[in-house]
């Protein structure tokens, strides 16, 4: 990689945001990553980097959502109101115009390495969406990988 390539993992988590554009639609797709240590999570992509820059954290609260993230379980709402429980920065994404979400969390075994986060306006995402997180998660976790070799190397 040349210094104004693009990186790998950057590539990678822009053809995720391709397929789930195609599939499903969204005005904001964010990937976070689990920060074990600070029981934080990490943006590491966003396709809004003004409105939601890259490492910008948000504190891991153990609540409901994260167990279900945990599992393996893509959580889907519609509406704000479904999911506004789980969210501390519900009135900045309504700001924002968005009010429908997706979760998709991406784990290594046992391990949960993050979520691919999309976004819609209020009523969105009321169709089948299984098959295309099941089929983004598969390639974002190629993301992850890369994104970790990325640290690596700028660590060496």
């Amino acid at each position: 990689m040349n210094a104004h390539s693009v990186p790998e993992h950057e590539a990678a988590f822009a053809a995720v945001s391709d397929l789930l554009q195609r599939r499903i639609g969204h005005k904001l797709l964010t990937v976070s990553r689990v920060l074990p240590d600070e029981a934080s999570v990490e943006r590491i992509f966003t396709t809004q980097p003004e409105a939601y820059p890259v490492h910008g954290k948000k504190p891991r609260d153990h609540t409901e959502w994260t167990a279900l993230m945990e599992r393996g379980e893509c959580f889907v709402a519609s509406r704000p109101e479904d999911f506004g429980p789980h969210f501390s920065d519900l009135p900045a994404i309504v700001r924002n115009g968005l009010g429908a979400v997706i979760n998709i969390p991406v784990l290594d075994g046992s391990r949960m390495l993050g979520t691919l986060n999309l976004l819609d306006a209020a009523g969105a995402y009321t169709g089948p969406v299984l098959d295309a997180c099941i089929e983004a998660r598969a390639l974002a976790a190629e993301g992850f990988a890369l994104y970790e070799q990325w640290l690596a190397r700028r660590a060496a």
